[in-house]
């Protein structure tokens, strides 16, 4: 899906109105829309509040809280201004929903008393209202966010009110989003780290429009837009047509990294993965992982730089590695040596942190997938916005491939727009979570998918196999959790299962 500044997005709206579409159908399409992505989140149905403004967004909301009626949820509605005659575009809301609801500064006494989880949904304020919000919508955000409890999912609709739509900044009155459903496009200050506190997860809610999409800023992409680009295996495919993938992984302070990295690398779809480590790792993963190739190392050798790419069409390098001066060596040897991807990960990019001169003697495609630490310590300054040092660091290494991960992880190359991705959550913030999307990520391009597309993918799969893990657990997903769950990912992202 795209990413739009407000003015944009709201401009597109219009124009598609005077092109045909009509406003209780696009309001359908995104009350529908909205609903099938708030699901997965959705407490057992209790008693849920419906924060209405004077706009289309509070028109969305109003509709979404019918549905949830509907799904057996106790709901108030909380205007922030009187009514009047109002109508509403969809027919089907009548003039006895405005006379039912509750008008500011009076407050709904069923949601106050209810003790069991409760769901807000923030319809207050849209894109035409730049912060900071009046006194009568800054009152109600003040006062729903003193009332929210840790056991409460608090959902904007586009985005949390009184936040600013394009810096991301937040006003002194801002709704605390739990859940923020994106309608249409993704408004661009959603997407600012600044914004991180105030948005939660980012979902997005596709609206089919009546003219083409505008120019966008960035990429959020979506599950369904995957199948573009995921590669075919043909009926002639053989174990060394689908790609070699190459490791060095694991140490014995890290020994599970091999693991999780071999395992995402041969879930990946790739023909041979073979496994460089020191002795006792793959002595112990033999039994566990029959199909994997194993290369004993003895104690602080590399491997040899001409056997590690003998064959293999990418590599991997660093996950659960020190940063050494022995790593260090063989990077400044294999760099230069060869034209495949190599996938530079933990220890890897320590070592390019303290000596980015290595890169500039790469002949092949870099990728880097460091996590909000690790980008600081590569650019040697701290990240306030990810997207904006992306930028920096390509203007400075313009041939490598950047993966940075956290909330909706970030993909920059060159000659590409930003690519956000809208799989994953907090959920995916243990140990070992970095190690299997390196391994992943290997898989992918050693079977021939462009740098780029394959960053992209690597990150949406992994992150989609970590949504319907935690469907059947929580409060987190372990890295081995989703050996189960990659292959059902994969099926969706294919469009073959729900």
């Amino acid at each position: 899906m795209i990413v739009l500044t407000p003015a944009v997005a709201r401009t597109w709206e219009e124009k598609s109105l005077q092109a045909g579409d009509r406003m209780k159908d696009l309001m359908r399409q995104a009350v529908d829309g909205a609903l099938r992505e708030l699901r997965p989140f959705l407490p057992q149905p209790s008693t849920a509040l419906i924060l209405v403004g004077s706009g289309h967004n509070g028109d969305d909301a109003l509709l979404l809280g019918l549905e949830l009626k509907e799904l057996g949820w106790d709901v108030d509605f909380l205007l922030s201004h009187s009514p009047g005659r109002r109508t509403h575009p969809d027919p089907r809301v009548k003039a006895k929903h405005w006379k039912k609801a509750t008008l500011w500064p009076a407050k709904p006494a069923r949601f106050l008393k209810t003790r069991t989880p409760r769901l807000v949904i923030d319809g207050l304020l849209g894109l035409g209202v730049t912060p900071p919000p009046r006194p009568t919508e800054a009152g109600i955000l003040n006062w729903i966010t003193h009332e929210k409890r840790r056991s409460d999912l608090y959902v904007a609709l586009d985005l949390p009110s009184g936040l600013h739509p394009v810096t991301g900044q937040a006003s002194e009155s801002v709704f605390p989003a739990d859940l923020t459903l994106a309608l249409g496009s993704v408004k661009s200050g959603c997407l600012k780290d600044s914004a991180l506190p105030w948005v939660g997860q980012l979902r997005a809610v596709p609206i089919d429009f009546a003219i083409p999409p505008p120019k966008p800023l960035a990429d959020f992409f979506l599950p369904c837009e995957a199948h573009s680009i995921l590669p075919a295996r043909p009926a002639k495919a053989h174990k060394r047509s689908s790609g070699v993938v190459h490791l060095w992984a694991g140490s014995s302070q890290f020994s599970g990294a091999a693991a999780l990295t071999s395992m995402g690398s041969l879930r990946s779809g790739a023909g041979y993965v073979r496994l460089f480590a020191d002795r006792p790792i793959p002595e112990s993963l033999s039994p566990s992982m029959p199909e994997l190739l194993l290369h004993p190392l003895e104690p602080s050798q590399h491997p040899p730089p001409e056997l590690f790419l003998d064959g293999a069409t990418a590599l991997v390098i660093g996950p659960g590695l020190p940063p050494s001066a022995d790593l260090k060596k063989f990077l400044t040897q294999l760099l230069p040596q060869t034209t495949i991807p190599i996938v530079l990960d933990a220890g890897a990019l320590e070592v390019v942190a303290h000596h980015p001169q290595v890169l500039t003697s790469a002949t092949g495609p870099i990728l880097l997938t460091p996590h909000a630490g690790e980008f600081s310590r590569l650019l040697g300054a701290p990240v306030q916005d990810r997207a904006e040092s992306a930028l920096v660091w390509l203007k400075k290494f313009p041939s490598t491939f950047l993966i940075a991960k956290g909330p909706h992880s970030l993909v920059a190359g060159p000659d590409h727009p930003l690519s956000f991705n809208s799989t994953g959550g907090p959920a995916q913030a243990t140990a070992g979570m970095g190690d299997l999307l390196a391994g992943l990520l290997g898989g992918l391009l050693a079977q021939g998918i462009p740098p780029f597309d394959a960053a992209r993918l690597a990150v949406l799969w992994h992150g989609l196999a970590s949504d319907l893990a935690l469907r059947h657990g929580g409060p987190s997903t372990l890295a081995s959790d989703l050996s189960s769950t990659l292959s059902t990912a994969w099926r969706i992202l294919a469009g073959r299962a729900q």
